[in-house]
């Protein structure tokens, strides 16, 4: 085990139908995953099943994520049956991330996607058959289509490009930043709670 209990839970906060955690290998302080309990490939599968939870989870989590972390950025790689994902795992995900998304939004144009403007998360439905990349923040909610055979790992590659990660050292497998992860855990000790009952 790579912290060998210590430690000994990076569970933040739970609820019948999801869980927010602290990333294992993370590329800030205060990178958390927020992922459905039951298996989807993206989050536009689960997007019309939970149109009421989902944001009421957000807008409970996202003030004390600014609070303790700053910014609030939400970035996906939404996977679909069937493909070759270039995602790190094809079980529904979002990175929280405490980075510009303005900032990750120019990257990402820069590479010649072109963004699919949403005004709201039900609107993320519309992608649930297909691979797509998502960037949530404050300014908007922008989802991008990816062309065949992008990069593994795309969004944390642009996130290094932001805080200052040299290349290779986002991949996950390669750099795990222990001191973060502990550091990220204590830090939201104080938010997590059991299933069904009050969020931060």
């Amino acid at each position: 085990m790579v912290y060998k209990g210590e430690p000994p839970s990076r569970l933040i906060h739970s609820t019948d139908n999801f869980r927010l955690l602290a990333d294992l290998s993370p590329m800030t302080l205060g990178h958390l995953l927020l992922l459905p309990v039951d298996h989807y490939f993206s989050f536009a599968q689960l997007a019309n099943a939970f149109d009421e939870e989902l944001p009421e989870l957000l807008g409970k989590v996202e003030p004390a994520y600014r609070e303790t972390f700053g910014m609030f950025t939400v970035l996906e790689h939404g996977s679909s049956p069937g493909m070759q994902s270039s995602a790190c795992i094809s079980h529904a995900h979002w990175h929280i991330l405490p980075v510009d998304g303005r900032r990750v939004d120019e990257l990402i144009l820069a590479d010649g996607l072109a963004p699919t403007a949403l005004t709201g998360l039900e609107h993320l439905a519309a992608f649930d058959a297909v691979p797509y990349f998502l960037c949530l923040h404050e300014d908007g909610m922008n989802v991008y289509r990816p062309r065949p055979a992008m990069p593994r790992q795309y969004l944390r590659a642009k996130v290094a490009e932001i805080v200052g990660i040299a290349d290779p050292l986002w991949d996950y497998a390669l750099v795990v930043r222990k001191e973060l992860f502990r550091e990220t855990v204590a830090l939201t000790s104080a938010w997590r709670v059991g299933p069904d009952r009050n969020p931060p």
